[in-house]
């Protein structure tokens, strides 16, 4: 039953749909019944707009003609071949700003976008997983499912690279290690770029015929002029002899310089003669008090120790606790629930640090507002001073407010967006007393996009901290967000972590809850017999346990599964048996949402059993069950799922030989699907849609939903994309 995941454009399989309902989805529209009875498709493309992930070159930017002009040369050179350029330095000496410039010299050569990913190499935190890089790169150009595994989504992303060669991509991937984790992000094709920055030569990159380029500090002269541009000229040109001193104090690290301009700049009254005499003083410090730095090191922490002490506490506090804190990035929410200040304050203070030059503000977000990062060695040093500084508890306490920020906030968008999903206990230390950042569906699905990054973060901090309930609580609360990405890698690792602690915490419907959506990920990523295993386990649970409604789920599940793997003989019996126990579940239920949840739960079994009925040869049967589905589902306002069972009905009166109300139908479910903005149920009622039309003679219209269907496909899942590819041929 298992089936494997081939790359974009090949292999086979079936898969089933988690697809989100009500949340907007920008893709394709579709007019059905214009143009001479058939279905008119809008060209539009369903995968994502061209990026340019890479942030802007600052105005400060100095020197480095030569290195430009070099690397410039040898890209050019070796057209028309995918070019690997790695530069190497110490930290803080510019190499991601030279990547930067490198690329916006480059932008129109390579007009299919700049892509931008971060290994984390230097992290104290540790690397960034390579399936993460992968699935990073590949969302950023493929709108569709991926694939769980490494080397299965590094041969997607040579693929879905492959097919761009006419509009080549540029790539920077910052902080990496090792050669390997550098070889496994190379596009495929030709003509693309990427850029790879370290600490350390990656010499077995040579192989790969990568130019390596070893990125000095600034000369003396060009590091005053990096000072002037940050500071200003009228600052420097003020005390020459005492720039000179700062410049050489800053041994020629951009980083250093940048803070040390940074606080001539912010404190107009300082002369240059008392931040190089405060700046000496602090070097002198680093050296008895730190063994084994280089000078470059010995810079760098006299700037940063300067910068910092220069801070107002309340400042210096916020940079200690959320450098020391988990998330990959920061904005106002997070930093308020964390340091316990007003949403205003908290704004406040990120908008100070990263005026003095502490933070990095990433970009403005619809959802989060602005966003921040740390430098690599500027997150070290916080996570120094917080160590150094904290009392008794703090640091626990703040991973804990933090935590339960995440599980909070994620809670909530789980609740909008999955509103029947089983709902379970939350325990909160610290309770943020903040309304979540958002207030409907669009809204919450738009925050779980934004905090992506930070998502699997917060379930390792939790598990590493040795919090078993908030660590599958994150877990439970990430259905809706995984319902909505398919994020198959992160699905996985958060599973393990959730059902382990689950476990430890003794919590049988836990576990019984994160065995049946590990289930459900499985089958999603065609892992089908696994996922079979993982829903018996729920089952033999919950008849244990005498849970009729996770017994019903179980059973509907492994029909479902079945189904996906066109198993109908096995299918028909687990869902018979689910849609009996939800239908008595629903007549007991005296809730009204629990009433609603097991009435769809029923039309949702009755959905499947359709299916089955179609496939088994039963078309009366399959019309009985999917028009009353429908009905249900019209009925409690569930316009995604009553599209599905449309689509299915149009086939079942097909089969049945009534071609005009499969036709018409058929058209309809077009129009609802795409009207709920589903591109998936779009493409596949499309595809329903273009065999009614094949059985009815109409062979040219046949053959137009079929490209349509095929045309959304190819930007979703290459299964399905394939599956409908192979029908083409015979609509002529």
């Amino acid at each position: 039953m298992t089936a494997a995941s081939p790359a974009p454009g090949a292999g086979t399989g079936s898969r089933t749909d988690n697809t989100m309902r009500d949340v907007t989805v920008h893709g394709p529209t579709i007019q059905s019944g214009s143009i001479t009875g058939g279905v008119h498709f809008h060209q539009t493309r369903l995968g994502p707009p061209t990026p340019w992930q890479v942030r802007p070159v600052p105005a400060s930017f100095t020197d480095r003609t030569e290195d430009l002009a070099s690397l410039i040369a040898w890209i050019r050179s070796r057209s028309p071949y995918v070019r690997m350029v790695a530069v190497h330095g110490p930290p803080g000496v510019g190499k991601s700003t030279l990547a930067q410039r490198l690329l916006d010299e480059l932008r129109d050569e390579f007009p299919g976008g700049q892509l931008y990913v971060d290994l984390q190499g230097y992290d104290p935190a540790g690397p960034a997983r390579l399936d993460e890089a992968l699935g990073q790169l590949l969302r950023s150009l493929y709108g569709g499912d991926l694939p769980s595994g490494v080397e299965e989504r590094a041969a997607w992303w040579r693929s879905v690279t492959a097919e761009r060669s006419r509009r080549p991509v540029a790539v920077l991937v910052d902080n990496a290690v090792w050669a390997d984790q550098v070889r496994a992000l190379l596009p495929g094709g030709r003509e693309h770029l990427l850029v790879v920055t370290s600490r350390t030569p990656l010499a077995d990159l040579g192989r790969d015929g990568a130019r390596h380029h070893h990125l000095q500090p600034f000369s003396p002269a060009a590091a005053q002029e990096y000072l002037a541009a940050v500071a200003g000229e009228h600052r420097v040109a003020s005390d020459r002899r005492a720039a000179q001193a700062i410049a050489s104090l800053g041994a020629g690290l951009p980083l250093s310089l940048a803070l040390a301009g940074t606080i001539l700049a912010s404190h107009p009254d300082r002369s240059l003669a008392e931040l190089a005499t405060a700046l000496t003083s602090r070097r002198q410090q680093v050296l008895a008090s730190t063994h084994g730095l280089t000078p470059l090191g010995v810079a760098m922490n006299s700037s940063l120790n300067e910068t910092y002490w220069g801070l107002p506490r309340p400042s210096a506090r916020v940079f200690r606790s959320m450098g020391h804190l988990f998330p990959y990035d920061l904005d106002a929410a997070v930093t308020a629930a964390v340091c316990g200040l007003p949403l205003e304050k908290a704004a406040e203070e990120l908008t100070a640090l990263a005026g003095a030059g502490l933070l990095i503000t990433v970009r403005e977000d619809a959802a989060r507002g602005t966003v921040y990062g740390f430098h690599d060695e500027v997150r070290a040093y916080a996570r120094h001073r917080a160590v150094a500084e904290a009392t008794d508890g703090e640091l626990d306490e703040q991973t804990r407010r933090g935590l339960d920020f995440y599980l909070a906030t994620i809670t909530t968008a789980e609740r909008l967006l999955t509103d029947t999903h089983r709902s379970l206990a939350r325990d909160y230390r610290f309770e943020p007393d903040k309304p979540a950042p958002f207030t409907d569906k669009d809204g919450a699905a738009a925050w779980l996009h934004a905090q992506s990054n930070n998502l699997l973060p917060a379930v390792r901090t939790a598990a590493v901290a040795g919090l078993p309930q908030t660590t599958w609580q994150l877990v439970h609360a990430l259905w809706a967000y995984l319902r909505l990405t398919h994020d198959h890698a992160l699905w996985f690792e958060a599973h393990e972590l959730g059902l382990m602690a689950a476990r430890e915490c003794g919590d049988q419907l836990a576990e019984q809850e994160m065995l049946n959506t590990w289930g459900v990920g499985l089958r999603s990523d065609g892992q089908l017999e696994a996922a079979v295993e993982r829903f018996e386990q729920v089952l033999q649970m919950a008849r244990a346990r005498g849970d009729r409604r996770g017994e019903a789920q179980a059973l509907h599940e492994i029909g479902a599964t079945y189904l996906a793997a066109d198993r109908m003989d096995a299918a028909r019996a687990p869902l018979e048996q689910g849609r009996a126990l939800r239908q008595i579940l629903g007549a007991e239920a005296t809730d009204p949402h629990e009433q609603r949840t097991y009435t769809r739960a029923v039309a949702l079994s009755d959905t499947a059993l359709g299916q089955v009925a179609i496939s088994l040869g039963d078309p009366a049967g399959a019309i009985t069950r999917l028009t009353a589905a429908r009905t249900t589902l019209l009925d409690i306002q569930d316009a995604f799922d009553a599209a599905r069972a449309l689509a299915w009905l149009a086939r079942a009166h097909a089969l049945s030989g009534d071609l005009d109300a499969a036709e018409r139908e058929g058209r309809q479910a077009v129009t609802e699907c795409t009207a709920v903005r589903s591109p998936r149920w779009t493409a596949r009622s499309l595809e329903l849609l273009g065999r009614t039309l094949q059985e009815a003679g109409h062979h040219d219209q046949a053959r137009a939903a079929f490209e349509q269907s095929l045309q959304i496909y190819t930007d979703l899942n290459p299964r399905d994309a394939d599956r409908v590819r192979r029908q083409l041929p015979s609509a002529s």
